[in-house]
């Protein structure tokens, strides 16, 4: 390898963000206290919470593979539910090792498009489309939760500010392509030399609402479902690791909390938000006066990472036991 190649641009972006990782994982491990340790690994932990835990985080994963098909299926893109949970089920084991908690999508639109034959545009557009529902839903949940709590710190009066801005721009911009979205002067893109054809594939996949206002509030409702289940999720894990009621933050102080710290986990600075999202959750609840300062969201953030692990080792053998169906027909892209 010469040097040109040891020190390009993709090379040096690379080992800035192991090396962000790796200073974060250390910052996260140098700062654990000692008692929070010992109550992760030392105190008796309730099995079944966790296990309903791990449960919901998997059925709210598959709730979104479902919302997935749903999109591929309005863009005539044909494919079982079964072969969406296989190729979810990648994306959700990339995760782990991929920037930001959404990484693992670029490693599942890359698997559905290389057998989706003539709709491989369609395929990956749907991805980002998908992925976007999922992040306005779970702004959405963000907002609302936020709106429900009463005397909040300015951090989180921030957040509620800021949800509420995104969700109502987020909403906006859906009602507006099913609105005004049939009016567009779409065949322009076709004008456009060498990419005119794709540009406009593109376009004609984002823009999949303007004829379908119901699929766009089932999708968001989906999306408000799937997050919301992550959150009762992590409820779950407080539960396991605090069986005293008076220590334990009620469900609604764990809304104000994890989905904006599950936002934070999505920035692609680690490999699966690693760091991001334990210390987002720990940070938030600490913004919560009512929450017990005996409390510990890293340990409860550190507990959900392992079940995040668990989910994509169970995504990963999903993937390599289960046989693959054909996405899409027979003629090439």
């Amino acid at each position: 390898m010469n040097n040109r190649t040891f020190l390009s641009p993709r090379v040096i972006v690379s080992a800035i963000k192991w090396l962000v990782l790796a200073s974060i994982i250390a910052w996260v491990a140098l700062s654990f206290p000692k008692r929070d340790w010992e109550i992760l690994v030392q105190q008796p932990k309730n099995w079944w919470w966790l296990l309903l835990a791990l449960s919901m985080v998997v059925c709210a994963n598959i709730l979104s593979f479902w919302r997935w098909q749903r999109l591929l299926l309005a863009l005539e893109v044909p494919i079982t539910f079964l072969e969406t949970i296989r190729l979810g089920f990648l994306g959700v084991a990339f995760n782990m090792v991929s920037a930001g908690s959404v990484g693992g999508d670029l490693f599942k639109a890359i698997a559905a498009a290389s057998r989706s034959k003539n709709r491989r545009t369609e395929v990956i557009t749907s991805v980002l489309v998908d992925r976007a529902i999922g992040m306005l839903g779970l702004i959405i949940v963000a907002a609302l939760s936020t709106t429900l709590a009463k005397n909040l710190s300015p951090q989180l009066l921030a957040i509620r500010n800021a949800a509420w801005i995104l969700s109502i721009i987020g909403l906006l911009g859906i009602s507006g392509l099913i609105l005004f979205g049939k009016s567009l002067p779409l065949d322009l893109f076709k004008r456009i030399p060498w990419v005119g054809d794709k540009l406009h594939r593109i376009v004609l996949s984002c823009l999949v609402f303007k004829d379908r206002p119901q699929l766009s509030i089932t999708m968001i409702l989906q999306s408000l479902c799937v997050h919301s289940a992550l959150t009762v999720a992590v409820w779950m894990l407080s539960s396991a690791l605090y069986s005293d009621n008076a220590i334990r933050p009620k469900l609604l102080e764990h809304f104000l909390a994890v989905p904006p710290a599950l936002l934070a986990g999505t920035l692609p600075i680690t490999p699966g938000g690693i760091g991001l999202q334990e210390v987002g959750i720990d940070r938030l609840f600490k913004q919560i006066p009512t929450v017990s300062r005996e409390f510990s969201g890293l340990i409860v953030g550190t507990m959900y990472r392992a079940v995040l692990l668990a989910v994509a080792l169970i995504g990963g053998i999903t993937y390599l036991v289960s046989r693959p169906d054909p996405v899409g027909d027979d003629s090439n892209d």
